[in-house]
């Protein structure tokens, strides 16, 4: 059992990326394939001069993408547009375990609300 090296989620046996964060496990794989090769050969060249320093981390910093950015985006609109859609985007982002997401979450359920109040207000007048 593998686990994903960027939010620790559970790797799927044979899977391409992280269910959770959108890791992408074959780009580390070829890396890591990569640098052992690289350190075979640096290896052996470290006996001849010591004074060379490798990085022997397999795992390039690699910057995820953030996977609720769509999500985001649509809420807003729908917030705005269509009130009960931008509460049902809300509630679906505060749900989720980014504090980032959360937080979007709850403006889009106040964003949400206001507009809402806002519009029954229009219409009563």
């Amino acid at each position: 059992m593998t686990f994903c090296p960027s939010c620790g989620a559970e790797r799927k046996e044979g899977s391409k990326f992280c269910h959770n964060c959108g890791y992408d496990f074959e780009a580390v794989d070829a890396v890591t394939n990569e640098n052992a090769n690289t350190n075979t050969n640096i290896d052996a060249n470290m006996n001849s001069n010591s004074d060379v320093q490798v990085n022997q981390n397999p795992i390039p910093n690699v910057q995820t993408q953030n996977s609720y950015t769509i999500s985001k985006i649509l809420g807003y609109l729908c917030a705005i547009l269509i009130p009960i859609l931008g509460i049902i985007f809300g509630i679906y982002l505060y749900t989720r375990d980014e504090d980032d997401a959360k937080m979007h979450g709850k403006i889009m359920i106040g964003l949400s609300i206001l507009i809402w109040f806002i519009s029954f207000l229009a219409m009563g007048s």
